[in-house]
């Protein structure tokens, strides 16, 4: 049964004792939807997951929006839609978008229809003086260096 832990801070709590590798139950999905309302922002500690793990979490609360320069007409990978940030280099080449969100922004504001949540999974961040780097406010799930 998963738990919640309030930080004790205006927004924001940490669940527990739910493994979102897994599909999530409509039981667990609706505690996750209650803790959301009621907290503003959620982290999920100590996951481990890959990308369809995070499209899968992901589109329990709707439509994924996505980058706004991809063409939905020329989609095939399922999984398009789940974005890398990364200024990691293999081969020669960012294995993501190294320059997405450099300033602060709102996500997708500009849409007619704003989305509802935002889903952000860390797994390697980086840090000066022992101090995790980036603009995030919030992290919602645990970051895991590889």
């Amino acid at each position: 049964m998963p738990r919640v832990e309030p930080t004790g801070a205006i927004l924001g709590a940490s669940i527990w004792d739910l493994d979102l590798s897994q599909p999530m139950s409509d039981k667990d999905f609706g505690f996750v939807l209650h803790a959301l309302g009621q907290h503003g922002v959620l982290r999920f500690p100590n996951q481990k997951l890959e990308v369809p793990d995070v499209h899968r979490f992901s589109v329990r609360f709707g439509e994924i929006q996505g980058p706004s320069i991809v063409d939905p007409e020329k989609v095939t990978d399922p999984y398009t839609y789940v974005g890398t940030l990364s200024n990691i280099k293999k081969d020669g080449v960012y294995i993501g978008a190294a320059d997405a969100g450099q300033d602060w922004h709102t996500d997708m504001s500009y849409r007619d229809t704003m989305g509802f949540v935002n889903v952000l999974y860390g797994i390697q961040i980086p840090r000066r003086d022992g101090k995790p780097l980036g603009g995030n406010l919030f992290q919602l799930v645990r970051h895991i260096d590889r």
